[in-house]
């Protein structure tokens, strides 16, 4: 600020001596035409020198506030272009704090136990040509700036469109698990406290990653089960165990990106159909729920079914699963919802209905005490946010990016 405020006292005491000096050959032309050329040329000289005079002042660049319960990730793979957006939101005030631009499909990964910000990333050498790099990118989630440490992983990160499971962090926040997906399905465990790749363990016929325990996975398999793999410190498999089934993966499939809860470390699966599973991986033994459904029979015959990218979001806290909802036709269920459904998970009952301001692709649900609803649509490019207790639209926040897909909670 001093600076500035020097800077300013300069500027203004030369616009003054400028002034002067352009003015006295004015008043100077009749009596004197050669001083008076003298004078425009040296109040000219001053001008320029006014104009040329190189600031000297730091800029002030911002930062974002300490990532809280109410932090939200906004993810714009921007369909499948090289450069993807990552758009921090503060859903305390509905404030835009910056854009970190990325990688090929990157995927943010939010630390459990500080709010470290780590990036799951691919790069080219020659924009979307040349060598490939998979890396995990480490940054500063207040100041959002380059990466200060890039931790290199086997170039095998998924290609797919962004999920959830694509990579995440246990709980303890010591280590970072990125799913790949050839050349065989498989996890691969990252040091995030030594900053390095430990190891890659198979998981065939699995699909993405979930924390499960203390070094311990969990990945969804195809014939609707889940194998748990748990490693040592060196990220060595140690055992590894199966559940049953848990849905069936023909009658009713589930969303690729299901409502997990880092903290409590539950998992719930909703189907394209609108069955409901909830599974607890905390334990050693993991606790899978009866199966339940969303809708009623009057509700299903009407066209009603969950829908969208990122379609349900869980607060272990209350216990609520909010879903998105529309009426649809049978394969519609990617297509963005007007309604958000809030249920009771242990009743299974419906309790709340928030109606929407705009249609909406990806749902997710804030860790706080009295959480917000975040609704992010692809086609509009907008996010709203809502009291989940009153369902009143708080805040909206436009203009996000080219085509925004999936919302990251800090967990």
């Amino acid at each position: 600020m001093k600076r500035n405020s020097e800077l300013k006292k300069t500027l203004q005491a030369r616009w003054r001596l400028s002034l002067l000096s352009l003015i006295a050959p004015v008043l100077a032309i009749a009596a004197a035409p050669a001083v008076a050329q003298e004078l425009d040329d040296e109040a000219m000289g001053k001008l320029d020198e006014l104009i040329t005079t190189e600031l000297q002042d730091t800029p002030d660049i911002a930062k974002a506030p300490t990532p809280d319960a109410r932090r939200m990730y906004v993810v714009d793979p921007a369909a499948f272009t090289v450069l993807s957006r990552i758009m921090p939101i503060d859903g305390n005030n509905g404030a835009y704090l910056g854009t970190v631009d990325t990688g090929l499909l990157a995927l943010p990964v939010p630390s459990p136990k500080d709010g470290k910000l780590f990036m799951a990333d691919t790069r080219f050498s020659v924009f979307s040509n040349g060598k490939r790099d998979d890396f995990i990118g480490v940054y500063d989630p207040v100041t959002l700036e380059t990466p200060s440490k890039l931790i290199d992983i086997p170039d095998t990160r998924s290609g797919a469109m962004v999920h959830i499971g694509g990579a995440s962090t246990s709980k303890d926040g010591k280590y970072l698990y990125s799913y790949q997906y050839a050349p065989a399905n498989a996890v691969v465990i990252v040091d995030l406290e030594n900053e390095k790749h430990l190891s890659t363990i198979e998981v065939p016929q699995c699909w993405y990653v979930y924390p499960a325990g203390e070094r311990r996975f969990a990945s969804h398999c195809r014939d609707g089960s889940f194998v748990l793999v748990k490693f040592d410190e060196n990220g060595k498999e140690v055992s590894r165990t199966q559940t049953e089934p848990v849905h069936d993966p023909v009658k009713q499939p589930s969303f690729n990106n299901p409502a997990y809860d880092y903290q409590t470390e539950e998992i719930v699966l909703v189907s394209y159909w609108g069955d409901v599973v909830h599974l607890d991986f905390s334990q050693d033994e993991p606790k899978i729920g009866k199966s339940w459904s969303l809708v009623t029979e009057e509700q299903r015959k009407n066209g009603w079914a969950p829908g969208g990218w990122q379609p349900a979001s869980y607060h272990s806290g209350s216990g609520r699963l909010y879903v998105l909802m529309d009426r649809r036709a049978k394969w519609a269920h990617t297509t963005e919802s007007r309604s958000v459904w809030i249920y009771d998970t242990k009743s299974g009952e419906r309790v709340q209905t928030i109606d929407l301001a705009h249609e909406a692709v990806a749902l997710a649900v804030d860790k706080a005490d009295k959480p917000y609803v975040y609704a992010l649509s692809s086609h509009g490019k907008n996010l709203d946010i809502y009291d989940a207790g009153s369902g009143a639209r708080l805040f909206g926040v436009d203009q996000l990016g080219h085509e925004p897909r999936l919302l990251v909670r800090n967990p």
